[in-house]
């Protein structure tokens, strides 16, 4: 073999290593702007399996070329793609391989700000200061306000809003304004938070998970100031009557928190307003009829409390962590309100609803319904005291009828402190017997 064979034939061998370089690289950066344009026009499914094309490919690269030049925009792909698909424990490595080692200052640059978004997804924030830092430092300021923006959102997660605060202002960057709201709310400058978030209100798509999150985090201070903005952002043509409907409900559960029930009936009505026939809808109804049972003095309506509660639990989701407790409740206290039942019964689902729910007025109900069915009952003094003990407002007159209708129960002498013997045995049996009737109940 001649000496310009050798030469030709190790001219076409590296010609082709170059072309299956070249190729390989080609086809992953085509696969990775397939995948931005899917992103775009809302193909989500589709963006995440071309992204993960992408990266296979461009880990092939850079496994098959160590050596060349261009192994660290493989690298760089390879992560900006994994991270594009929420996998940043794969993603770490080839990121921060090409941010310790290209000598491009732009690959160097991305690498970093990738890989702290990574950090920041893992919930590691405590590094991503050490990665971007040298970006922010650096004479080129191209990614200088991404870099101040990470920077400021791990200072947020590390507690430390003031800090956050000093990063985020400086950023400038387009999605500095929600991290800066949260680190406002945080120092306790909700009203700033929510003036900040006012200018955010129709620049920009409609961010849900943004928006919910920031809002929440100014409501744990105080609701006040970012509900003015939900009226405002359900009025944008671009969200769905969803959107609308968890809008309404995530702010009534912030006054909820608060203790202002009316101020979240409100909101709830207006979830139901927008979507009734939704999760949320169904949700933001059994608030209500939760509401409603802490709040009636009528008996005669737990039948159909119980009923709604049921409805709002048919299709599972949210409505069931709210209604179902209350709903077994009523429905037990609607057996007991039957005409052949009996008034331990009443009685037992009476303390339930004064011990389990809480539902103070409604209880007190009960426990006089005992006394109006059965006034000859043994146990009917003893359920006008507990409803006195429920009623501040009642309470001498109640304890004035127990007097004059049961001068010789056991439970009238016990208020003036006579015949302890006589109420310590007619309490042990009725506790006894009250037992054995919630174990018959519950069966």
């Amino acid at each position: 073999m001649t000496r310009r064979v050798i030469i030709t034939l190790v001219a076409c061998a590296v010609l082709a290593v170059g072309c299956a370089y070249y190729n390989g690289l080609y086809n992953a950066n085509r696969l990775a702007g397939e995948a931005r344009r899917a992103e775009r026009e809302g193909r989500t499914s589709e963006a995440r399996s071309l992204w993960s094309r992408a990266a296979i490919k461009a880990e092939s690269v850079a496994a098959r070329f160590p050596k060349s030049k261009y192994r660290d925009d493989a690298l760089l792909l390879q992560g900006k793609a994994l991270y594009a698909i929420s996998a940043c424990t794969r993603a770490v490595i080839p990121l921060a391989l090409a941010a310790d080692s290209s000598p491009d200052p732009a690959i160097w640059r991305e690498a970093r700000l990738t890989l702290a978004r990574c950090r920041l997804e893992m919930f590691e924030p405590d590094s991503v200061a050490d990665i971007v830092s040298p970006v922010v430092e650096a004479d080129d300021s191209s990614g200088r306000a991404a870099a101040l923006l990470l920077r400021g959102r791990a200072r947020l997660a590390l507690g430390d809003p003031v800090a956050a605060l000093a990063d985020l202002q400086a950023s400038g960057h387009r999605a500095a304004p929600f991290p800066l709201a949260v680190a406002l709310a945080r120092m306790g400058r909700t009203r700033e938070a929510a003036d900040l978030l006012l200018t955010r209100l129709h620049d920009a798509p409609y961010d849900e998970a943004r928006w919910l999150a920031t809002l929440d985090t100014i409501g744990e201070r105080e609701p006040a100031p970012g509900s003015k903005l939900v009226p405002r952002l359900t009025a944008r043509t671009d969200l769905t009557d969803r959107q609308r409907a968890r809008l309404w409900l995530s702010d009534a559960k912030r006054w909820l928190a608060a203790g202002t029930t009316d101020s979240a009936a409100v909101r709830f009505r207006a979830v139901i307003a927008v979507a009734a026939d939704s999760l949320e809808g169904r949700a933001a109804q059994a608030h209500l009829t939760v509401r409603e049972v802490r709040r009636t003095t009528r008996v005669e309506l737990i039948p159909a409390l119980a009923d709604t509660l049921r409805a709002t639990m048919r299709q599972g989701g949210e409505p069931v962590r709210i209604a179902e407790r209350y709903a077994n409740v009523l429905r037990r206290a609607a057996l007991a309100l039957a005409a052949d039942s009996s008034d331990l019964l009443l009685f037992l689902a009476a303390e339930e609803m004064r011990d389990s729910l809480g539902a103070a007025s409604l209880a007190a109900a009960l426990f006089q319904e005992i006394a109006r069915r059965a006034p000859g009952s043994a146990i009917a003094p003893k359920a006008l005291l507990a409803a006195a003990m429920l009623l501040p407002d009642a309470a001498d007159s109640l304890i004035a009828v127990v007097r004059e209708r049961y001068p010789e129960s056991v439970y009238t002498l016990a208020l003036d402190g006579r015949a302890p013997d006589a109420y310590r045995v007619l309490e042990d049996s009725l506790l006894r017997i009250i037992s054995e009737a919630g174990r018959r109940n519950d069966r």
